[in-house]
């Protein structure tokens, strides 16, 4: 149990450290070509309406990389999106998972916080990336993203509308 709060605490200190550094002045993004989308997979999550969100913005599949937060300690990946729980994470507040490592590292044009509900986990994936542009909802911190969408995760439709025309706005896409 003091484990456990130990790497919260480490966690908590990582996420304030990494929103401090990040520099959100400027996107730099010309095109829209790789797409990352971090969802909460504790709920059901329909990955039909992500590679469909994906084709919509004419991001090519291999382009596409979707990771999920499960809180339960079941780990299969599948083939269309790889996970992650608490157990990827070191007491330091260190990520111990190769695979999620890979995934903050990479520079992708856009990420997705394709979550409501504030999660710490979730959260530091999000504020770690590397990603040039970060979406997400307004019930998540909004340190981490550099555009909010008002809708829900659950009308899809609505957040993919929404999406393109800021990111028509921004020149995007």
């Amino acid at each position: 149990m003091i484990l456990k709060g130990l790497k919260r605490n480490a966690i908590k200190k990582s996420i304030e450290t990494h929103l401090k550094k990040r520099d959100s002045s400027s996107t730099g993004i010309s095109s829209l070509k790789t797409l990352a989308v971090l969802v909460d997979a504790s709920y059901a999550v329909n990955i039909a309406s992500i590679v469909k969100l994906a084709s919509e913005l004419q991001v090519d599949p291999e382009n596409l990389k979707v990771v999920g937060y499960k809180e339960d300690k079941d780990l299969e990946d599948d083939k269309d999106a790889a996970y992650y729980n608490d157990k990827s994470f070191a007491v330091n507040g260190s990520i111990r998972n190769s695979a999620l490592q890979d995934f903050v590292n990479k520079d992708y044009d856009v990420l997705i916080n394709f979550y409501e509900e504030d999660k710490l986990e979730l959260n530091y994936v999000a504020a770690v990336s590397k990603a040039k542009l970060k979406i997400g909802f307004a019930e998540v911190d909004n340190r981490i993203n550099d555009l909010i969408i008002g809708s829900t995760t659950h009308d899809t439709n609505l957040f993919i509308a929404e999406l393109k025309k800021y990111l028509k706005i921004l020149q995007v896409i």
